[in-house]
């Protein structure tokens, strides 16, 4: 049994303890979702407790078709794409996430030279400020593997709009990496 299977399962049982260990385990990934598609980081903070929440009163219907992490990914995609398409209308209670579930703050060299010298940390604040509907289309596309037709149904607009918007985005990223 892995070692996910063995989590779900005791936190299926509500052992604490377990549901404390999935959150450190897979925080700071989730928390890496929620700020491709927030435009700062307590809003992302938002999201991250709010989709715990949601994985541990679904964790019934997770049937290891996927790995662990896929299908919370997908959750917590959900979540912030929703969230920031209804103008983020939900009112939040305010939960300190410990620092150390922040993004990543170490850097290689690897990463540096992939991103043509960018640290991880500049390359999500010039994501971060793209307009909204051009974030949030590249960030489904590009890094959470929707499909345009996906993205045409979940933000209520036509497959065209989408890979335009996609397009555009690319473009305007481009430029404000350049002007820096």
């Amino acid at each position: 049994m892995s070692s996910d299977e063995e989590l779900v399962r005791l936190c299926l049982q509500k052992d604490r303890e377990a549901q404390k260990l999935l959150f450190e385990k897979y925080a700071s990934k989730m928390m890496g979702i929620c700020l491709r598609y927030t435009s700062n980081h307590e809003d992302a903070k938002d999201i991250l407790q709010d989709g715990f929440v949601k994985v541990f009163t679904q964790l019934e219907k997770f049937e290891f078709k996927s790995s662990l992490q896929t299908w919370m990914s997908r959750i917590f995609a959900n979540l912030a794409i929703n969230r920031v398409t209804r103008g983020n209308q939900a009112k939040y209670t305010h939960v300190d996430i410990d620092e150390q579930y922040d993004l990543a703050s170490e850097t290689t060299q690897d990463d540096l030279d992939r991103w043509g010298g960018l640290t991880p940390k500049q390359v999500l604040g010039f994501v971060q400020q793209l307009p909204e509907k051009y974030r949030l289309v590249l960030n489904m596309y590009a890094v959470d593997g929707f499909s345009h037709q996906e993205i045409a149904q979940k933000l209520n607009i036509s497959v065209g709009s989408s890979k335009s918007r996609l397009s555009r985005a690319r473009v305007m990223l481009k430029d404000n990496i350049k002007k820096s």
